[in-house]
């Protein structure tokens, strides 16, 4: 999914779960990576919206691979229980060398608890995705997997407050 609600081309019930990310936001992306290596969740490999070097669709599932480099994933939130474990597994066994996420904040799952332990950003707003008419129905966050942590908040610090995990 590209950077967007999803990219898997996922449905939930009447509701569709891919929706494109704001442009501001993945504009901000690429200034923080200067280049994003995979988007794991692109929606549409002809008109992506996350301009990446390598993408994995609804189709090359990138759930079956492992990610290597510089990677933004904004999953199908119908699927975080997923993808955002998955994306923890990509960074802690090394294939992946820097995430950012963009995900639903939502800390009383199961899911949450993998990502708990990494610097995120709570969105002060609720964003507004691809061609939706009104802000999404929840709040987002930004989790960072990497070692640039003074980096991130200086590109994403604006979005909201950031939290770090007290060890």
């Amino acid at each position: 999914m590209t950077s967007a609600l999803s990219a898997l081309t996922a449905t939930t019930g009447n509701r569709k779960d891919t929706w494109n990310t704001p442009l501001d936001f993945v504009q901000d992306v690429v200034k923080f990576f200067g280049t994003i290596d995979l988007d794991p969740c692109c929606n549409d490999i002809d008109n992506p919206n996350v301009p990446a070097l390598n993408y994995y669709t609804e189709k090359t599932n990138g759930l079956a691979h492992d990610w290597h480099g510089k990677v933004f994933m904004n999953h199908p939130y119908s699927d975080s229980r997923t993808w955002v474990p998955y994306a923890v597994l990509q960074y802690e066994s090394g294939n992946a060398e820097e995430l950012v996420l963009l995900i639903k904040l939502d800390i009383s799952t199961k899911w949450w608890q993998s990502v708990s332990k990494y610097p995120w950003i709570a969105i002060n707003k609720r964003m507004k995705f691809g061609n939706g008419q009104g802000a999404a129905p929840f709040q987002s966050a930004i989790i960072y997997l990497g070692k640039n942590l003074d980096k991130f908040n200086q590109y994403f610090g604006k979005y909201g407050q950031l939290y770090v995990a007290h060890e």
